[in-house]
């Protein structure tokens, strides 16, 4: 596994130094930048930052740059490192401006209605199976939430990673039906 890099500014060679950097093993340093990748983005969205990807991103940029500074004298956990690099981007994400947001209005019921009626229609369509994950995974909040995903990961025999996967899989084709049926009866 090779994993690209998502800012477009982000050089190859320094991408390269960062994926070295991680493991000497090129396939271990792809699946350790993936974790990272997906524990920044994790954390930044619990902390309700809606940009939390541009976010992980920004982070990964900025370690890929230092490295050459740093692979010589580091020691430790690289992800700590990580963490650090993002705390920093979110807090200066916290001081920019935001723009206003426009705030929908509750009126909408029949949009609503018709939303529900297309998920509990698309719902339908999936494989049993695939139902059944998608409705359990997304079935809990907070600390419940994490319970229940790691007990569906052991019982599917499967890494939290790989289940995530399955389920933004299933979330995905869930929105295009969605989306195509809204389309369909004129409301979007």
């Amino acid at each position: 596994m090779s994993p690209a890099p998502k800012l477009k500014d982000l050089r190859q060679d320094d991408f390269e130094r960062l994926l070295t950097w991680l493991d000497s093993d090129r396939e271990r340093a792809g699946q350790l930048y993936e974790k990272i990748r997906w524990r920044l983005i994790a954390i930044l969205t619990s902390r309700g930052c809606t940009e939390a990807e541009a976010l992980a991103d920004e982070t990964i940029d900025r370690v890929s740059r230092r490295v050459a500074d740093i692979e010589a004298t580091y020691v430790g956990d690289r992800a700590i490192y990580f963490l650090g690099v993002m705390n920093n981007v979110h807090h200066e994400y916290l001081k920019r401006p935001q723009a206003p947001r426009l705030v929908a209005a509750d009126d909408d019921v029949e949009k609503k209605e018709r939303i529900h009626l297309c998920l509990d229609n698309c719902l339908s369509k999936l494989a049993p199976h695939a139902r059944q994950l998608i409705e359990q995974y997304y079935a809990e909040n907070k600390r419940a939430k994490i319970d229940l995903r790691k007990l569906i990961a052991r019982r599917l025999q499967i890494n939290s990673s790989t289940l995530r996967l399955r389920a933004l899989r299933i979330r995905a084709r869930l929105q295009e039906c969605i989306q195509q049926c809204m389309e369909a009866s004129g409301v979007s």
